[in-house]
């Protein structure tokens, strides 16, 4: 009996609305600039702001009405255009050059301005021998089948320390996915807690009929340490998804293809952080990662890469 008016208690309590008043700090609204400088891409850059913790959610955070403009080598000067279809993204035919250095700069007439740490975009990207096994056991998803892709890193190891990515897609015949790759368990990287990390990135958007929504399709993205790696002589190995559907008659992927890249080192450390936040249940008892950003007199992240595309066959 006392169990019972006990838990009676506990409900009714649970059920009470407490006014909580807390003293969030803000520092005023901010510019928050986004974008990565891929060598050989034209310059695409987001621009939003910041809004007070405190009170409603705004619909829309996007700034449009910014001047966005890009440093050179401390030189060269390149101004932004804003793009029509989307609110709040700047852009410019220019193309970025590998080996050169940016700064980005925004401002509006009601915030003011913020600017970018100087970025260097990396000149070399790392030469790969992929070995490919098809149709293999995973070690994880027994429901899928699968291929064993080896890669091996021949070329030279820098001097200084480089950060690389590796995507890897799956194309069918009217999508392009994800290849749910997974590191196998005796990668020498996954022994050491800091030589890696994992982040999802934005490939496609698609339309779901049934829902009547658009959709963003995202990829994994695998982020490694380039002192970390082994010789070459020696792979790390991941387990990649090339079929769909039924396990028994699965569609096939038509071609598979990976997506080498060096990226600047506060790409890494803005994936490590996103990736070691606590999520779900673990907010209860885990203080969130301190953010990480570039940007002076505001927020956000501008990094850059340079990439190649290789298939795997």
């Amino acid at each position: 009996m006392k169990f019972i008016c006990f838990l009676l208690l506990l409900l009714t309590t649970g059920c009470e609305e407490t006014d909580l008043n807390l003293d969030v700090p803000y520092a005023g609204d901010k510019l928050v600039l986004w974008g990565k400088l891929k060598a050989g891409s034209p310059i695409r850059i987001q621009v939003t702001r910041t809004f007070n913790p405190v009170g409603s959610i705004p619909n829309d955070v996007s700034v449009s009405d910014a001047k966005v403009e890009l440093l050179v080598d401390g030189k060269e000067s390149i101004e932004l255009s804003s793009l029509a279809s989307e609110r709040g993204v700047y852009v410019s035919d220019r193309i970025v050059q590998a080996g050169a250095t940016y700064i980005v700069k925004a401002s509006t007439p009601l915030l003011s301005a913020a600017e970018s740490a100087p970025v260097l975009v990396p000149s070399d990207v790392p030469d790969i021998e992929v070995v490919r096994i098809r149709n293999v056991p995973g070690e994880i998803n027994h429901q899928t089948r699968q291929d064993l892709v080896s890669l091996y890193f021949t070329g030279q190891q820098p001097k200084l320390e480089s950060y690389y990515t590796l995507t890897i897609l799956s194309y069918y015949e009217q999508d392009t996915i994800s290849a749910g790759p997974y590191g196998a368990a005796d990668n020498i990287p996954a022994k050491e807690e800091d030589c890696h990390t994992w982040a999802t990135e934005k490939i496609s958007t698609f339309y779901n009929e049934v829902t009547g929504r658009t959709f963003d399709r995202s990829a994994s993205v695998f982020f490694v340490k380039s002192k970390c790696l082994p010789d070459s002589k020696t792979p790390i190995k991941f387990y990649i998804e090339t079929g769909k559907g039924n396990f028994d008659k699965p569609k096939w992927a038509s071609k598979v293809t990976m997506r080498i890249g060096v990226v600047t080192k506060n790409a890494f450390d803005y994936a490590k952080i996103e990736y070691d936040q606590p999520e779900g249940i673990d907010l209860l008892v885990l203080p969130p990662q301190r953010a990480l950003t570039n940007i002076k007199n505001g927020y956000g992240l501008i990094f850059a890469s340079n990439e190649k595309v290789i298939e795997i066959k």
